[in-house]
């Protein structure tokens, strides 16, 4: 729905962007970038050698979302509601990659 009404889709949550261009960043976002993570998670479920390295991007993203959130949240007083929902879910997102990734890396040690 992004693709197709973004400016429905981010009124529904909340964003009222003044310029054409403030639309087509939040696509290539929320379209483009999200798009490519649900495609290396699929590729990771179909290609067992790529589970490691999508571990590491889950936990490297979600990681780098949450310290940017907690930038505009903490330092310069930007938030909501639904921010904070937002900074929780990435939160736990990169605290699940972290515990996924260790317990891939300690399976890998005691297989024979």
């Amino acid at each position: 729905l992004f693709v197709v009404t973004p400016r429905a889709s981010f009124a529904n949550l909340g964003i009222q962007l003044i310029d054409e261009m403030g639309y087509t960043e939040l696509q290539t976002m929320y379209v483009g970038m999200m798009g490519s993570l649900a495609v290396f998670s699929l590729m990771a479920v179909l290609f067992a050698g790529m589970l490691e390295s999508a571990l590491v991007l889950f936990l490297v993203s979600y990681s780098a979302l949450a310290a940017v959130r907690s930038w505009g949240i903490f330092i310069e007083g930007l938030f909501d509601d639904f921010t904070l929902r937002l900074l929780y879910v990435e939160l736990l997102s990169a605290a699940l990659a972290l515990i996924s990734l260790m317990v891939y890396r300690r399976a890998g040690r005691e297989s024979p």
